[in-house]
């Protein structure tokens, strides 16, 4: 089943990539013969925005099933698995909305540059039209991704603040918003892998050092650092659940010893096994 279920995630960013390609290749911006420094420019081009706007499909298929499955889990822990269609119905909501500006944008974005290009007159010609074509889906699905990231994550750290539960609840809420930050932050360095494609024999300009740079800065603010923070705040409620744990533990080695203080002292140890020696990433009964 989990076989099936990554192979129905790359299908459509997979087929995303082959029909951009294939259009560039039509239009022949994608050349098998490179002769000059445009071409390979093109080419760069023309291969980077098809890789990437297949990773940002992957990657906001892929965080949508992962907040929707940590969702009913989260509301699972509050005791409130009530309110998942609620919760789904405002995450629906706001999909749609990011789509709007998304979509608005996928069309803005590639007008401008044929504007600015002076190429706007030239739309009829093959190989520019593939070009604003191509590029239409890449602002689209960059747009919905940087969006995506930046609020649904948001939206599932106000579980956090619920002040009234247990310490072994709160290591699960955590747990779940680290698992979602993390698949985040590895999807979003598949980006970055995929971006050197454009500077392929190609000088790298200062402009797109800057654009990097600040995306990294971006990424940081908003997925590492809240994430490094998450880890920090479920170690230290570990480490006090354990001392708990422990006092616990040795009142009842005090008490007795006879068979129904056995159990529970093993009880007790198997919870601090589960919840205070394990990793992060354990997956909490």
């Amino acid at each position: 089943m989990k076989r099936i279920a990554y192979l129905d995630n790359l299908l459509y960013p997979v087929m995303l990539i082959l029909t951009m390609i294939a259009l560039h290749f039509y239009a022949g911006t994608i050349q098998l013969d490179i002769n000059s420094s445009d071409a390979q420019r093109d080419l760069n081009t023309a291969v980077g925005t098809s890789l990437l706007s297949g990773v940002f499909l992957l990657s906001i298929r892929i965080i949508q099933k992962n907040v929707a499955k940590h969702l009913f889990l989260m509301l699972n822990v509050i005791r409130k698995p009530q309110d998942f269609w609620f919760h789904r119905q405002k995450l629906s909501e706001q999909f749609k909305r990011h789509v709007i500006w998304s979509l608005s944008l996928g069309f803005v974005m590639p007008l401008l540059y044929m504007v600015s290009e002076g190429v706007i007159a030239r739309i009829n010609e093959r190989e520019v039209f593939a070009v604003a074509m191509g590029a239409v889906p890449f602002w689209l699905l960059m747009s919905l991704f940087i969006l995506q990231i930046t609020t649904v994550n948001r939206y599932l750290w106000k579980f956090l603040s619920n002040g009234s539960i247990e310490a072994i609840d709160k290591i699960k809420l955590y747990r779940s918003v680290i698992k979602i930050a993390v698949t985040t932050i590895f999807m979003t360095s598949m980006v970055f892998l995929v971006i050197p494609v454009f500077w392929i024999k190609q000088p790298v300009h200062f402009f797109d050092m800057v654009f990097i740079v600040s995306l990294v800065l971006f990424f940081v603010v908003f997925l590492v650092a809240p994430t490094i923070k998450f880890i920090c705040i479920v170690r230290k409620i570990k480490r006090s659940l354990a001392r708990d744990l422990d006092r616990k533990i040795d009142r009842l080695i005090k008490e007795s010893v006879v068979t129904e203080k056995s159990k529970e002292i093993e009880y007790l140890l198997s919870i601090k096994e589960r919840y205070c020696d394990s990793w992060i990433f354990y997956r909490y009964k």
